[in-house]
């Protein structure tokens, strides 16, 4: 089982789609390669760790153990009952209540985190040779 890290914007104004919904633990998507990268990586059990910005700086905020993986192909019924944003979406997360969690204090997401997350991959020659920032 592999884990995704998806990053989120706050919504400005009360009527924003409210993306992921820590009180419900859903999280949807309908971009294409979201959807892709979701339906190859995550599975029931799996882990969705979800981050943001606040001042330039990124936070790990929340994370869901995987309960459920919906489809609008093969879940239409069960997605439109939602009672969150993510019933407008093509594929739906829903977190398990007892083994999910919102953070009280965000994890900084920063260098020392990412080197002892090595399943991202990061190439820090991009960062030492001027090319792309540590952000």
């Amino acid at each position: 089982m592999a884990s995704l890290m998806i990053k989120y914007i706050q919504p400005d104004k009360i009527n924003d789609h409210i993306d992921p919904n820590f009180t419900f633990l859903t999280y949807g998507d309908s971009d294409p390669k979201k959807i892709q990268a979701i339906e190859r990586h995550i599975s029931q059990g799996s882990y969705v760790f979800f981050h943001t910005s606040y001042k330039d700086q990124a936070f790990i905020t929340a994370y869901f153990y995987v309960e459920k993986v919906l489809t609008r192909n093969e879940n239409a019924n069960e997605i439109d009952c939602l009672r969150t944003d993510s019933s407008n979406d093509q594929i739906v997360i829903l977190g398990n209540r007892e083994h999910s969690k919102i953070l009280t204090f965000p994890l900084p997401f920063d260098k020392r985190v990412v080197d002892n997350l090595p399943s991202l991959n990061i190439n820090w020659n991009h960062v030492t040779s001027g090319r792309q920032s540590e952000s």
